[in-house]
């Protein structure tokens, strides 16, 4: 079956599909059936003896949580739009020689929005105008802090180098906010060791006298950092590595950009050691 003619099934069952004022949708069987390309009598026969003896496809409802009692109930108020999609599903990959060519094609296009977002737009649902919350409605530096908060927790930087990138986001946004964000970064800086305190590899290596690539080595076998896929911040730290290894802020080389090393307290060099 084409998607022109799964489009023209749509137009026949568009009558047979109800979205309510909270935007959930309900199909009748025969629509359902129709999407899946089954008989209504094989989803009609499903839904009678799910409370006895439940078939394949009762038992897939079941285990998404649906009341096998609730399933006799749908033949007359109709199914609601998460079941419609488990039963799409079940006749499109789990129903062995009953998989339906038509069910994979139909799952396909509603998956990118949803089974509910697609009922929604072929019914031309809009959703009701909500009254807006000033309290909710953030300013473009506001959001600028936010982002750079999950992207510093996301990629383990101390509570502190977060802070700073959150207020240099927000600065960038908003110059005006400079002055502020400077005795920020002042006491933020005041309460933290400073960063100088802290090794890259190469030195932990030139104390020792092993190489930095020994040093990275033996701290992934030691339990304390882990390698990433990101090239820009190579090696992350572990739970354990976070009481001696922490990301700090460096000037990259040849450019004024702001990388993040993972430095470490120069106690690990003894544990290397023994």
């Amino acid at each position: 079956m084409s998607q022109i003619e799964i489009v023209q099934v749509i137009e026949q069952i568009k009558e047979e599909i109800q979205v309510d004022a909270s935007g959930k949708g309900k199909a009748s069987i025969r629509a359902t059936a129709r999407l899946a390309d089954v008989q209504d009598s094989s989803i009609r026969r499903a839904f009678e003896g799910a409370a006895l003896e439940p078939s394949l496809l009762a038992q897939s409802l079941i285990q998404q949580e649906f009341d096998s009692a609730a399933l006799q109930s749908w033949s007359q108020e109709g199914i609601p739009d998460l079941a419609v999609a488990t039963i799409l599903e079940y006749y499109a990959y789990d129903a062995g020689r009953y998989c339906k060519k038509q069910a994979r094609l139909v799952c396909k296009a509603f998956i990118a929005i949803g089974i509910r977002a697609w009922m929604q737009t072929i019914k031309g649902w809009d959703k009701p105008a909500q009254p807006q919350d000033c309290s909710k409605i953030l300013s473009p530096s506001h959001e600028a802090a936010q982002l750079a908060l999950l992207v510093g927790e996301f990629a383990g930087l101390e509570k502190s180098l977060t802070a700073q990138l959150a207020v240099n986001a927000a600065t960038s946004v908003n110059p005006a906010l400079k002055p502020a964000a400077d005795e920020l970064k002042s006491a933020i800086a005041c309460t933290d060791p400073s960063d100088d305190a802290y090794l890259n590899p190469t030195q932990i290596g030139e104390a020792i006298g092993k190489s930095a690539i020994a040093v990275n080595k033996w701290l992934v076998n030691a339990g304390l950092q882990y390698r990433t896929d990101d090239r820009k911040l190579p090696y992350r730290p572990t739970e354990a590595g976070k009481q001696w290894g922490r990301m700090v802020s460096a000037v990259a080389r040849g450019s004024n950009q702001t990388v993040f090393q993972l430095r470490w307290l120069p106690g690990v060099a003894e544990l290397f050691q023994s």
